[in-house]
């Protein structure tokens, strides 16, 4: 019995172990910028899996002492490891149709009609990892992109708004939405969005919303401007106004010293932004910069 009770208590370990691995290695394989939020999920996902793992060895000794006759279809020990296994098997076959549906759509060779085939597949969980596989295939249906731009969920509308087969008044919907950037940050990089898209992405920056929260403001110029910048539709004067753009993020400077049709002026002034002045990385790429487009730099 103590045998039995310090392998039921291993099976408990492995599980908390298991599923703080798999944890750790989605967050930091993840490209996410709030993957990191994953982590305070470990107690949760490591206690269910360490309650898998007792239980699939205690289902394991039920089966041993069914099998070798010290227990009967009657006893608790073994009804219980029957429903246990029964909903592993089914839990199971719904990961593997998952598996499968989330399989072709991730395969760049799935044509419009398998994806169109998969899209209406019935499976028990992961919608959400389908729905964004859907929305970032370059073959998606403009049918099936439309009603993901419709979705709740912002990662999903990002990924749909940025796909090249957006039909432009699917775009307009998007952008007739919240305007934060876990939703318009793809949008902002489709070069089929309208002018009058453009301006209300840059419009937004300075919002209610996004400047009473200066983490909010930060993390919408380093998505959503940046993109903006780095699309090659932007005009001129929209380019001109992102990039004197109040307050630049680190990334919002590195996408507009990026951008071919960046000046040297502008170089100029965001080499004396805080962000080039607080990272001598930064500085010194904008001066590189400066120096390929034989811009004047004062020593």
């Amino acid at each position: 019995m103590q045998n039995r009770t310090a392998i039921l208590r291993a099976g408990a370990y492995a599980g908390f172990l298991g599923a703080t691995a798999f944890i750790l290695q989605a967050v930091f394989t993840s490209t996410s910028s709030t993957a990191a939020i994953g982590l305070i999920m470990i107690p949760f996902y490591g206690f269910a899996a360490a309650g898998v793992g007792w239980a699939l060895v205690y289902s394991a000794f039920a089966v041993l002492d069914l099998r070798s006759g010290k227990a009967s279809w009657n006893s608790r020990n073994v009804q219980f490891a029957a429903v246990f296994l029964a909903i592993l098997v089914l839990a199971g076959l719904g990961f593997f149709a998952q598996q499968c549906a989330l399989a072709v759509a991730k395969n760049p060779a799935s044509t419009p009609q398998v994806l169109e085939a998969v899209s209406q597949r019935w499976i028990p969980w992961g919608h959400r990892e389908m729905e964004i596989a859907l929305a970032q295939h370059p073959s998606t249906p403009p049918a099936i992109l439309e009603r993901l731009a419709m979705s709740g969920d912002g990662a999903v509308v990002q990924q749909a708004g940025a796909n090249a087969n957006m039909p432009l008044a699917a775009l307009e919907g998007i952008a007739a939405g919240p305007l934060t950037y876990e939703r318009v940050a793809g949008l902002a990089g489709n070069q089929k969005i309208s002018r009058a898209i453009m301006e209300k992405l840059i419009a937004a920056a300075m919002n209610d919303s996004n400047a009473a929260d200066p983490v909010r403001q930060g993390l919408y110029k380093t998505y959503v401007l940046s993109a903006l910048a780095a699309n090659a539709a932007l005009p001129q004067d929209l380019f001109d106004r992102v990039a004197a753009t109040d307050s630049p993020t680190h990334f919002l400077v590195l996408a507009v010293i990026n951008a071919p049709r960046a000046n040297c002026l502008q170089m100029s002034g965001l080499l004396e932004s805080a962000p080039a002045l607080e990272n001598a990385g930064l500085y010194n790429t904008i001066l590189n910069k400066m120096t390929e487009k034989d811009c004047f730099v004062e020593n």
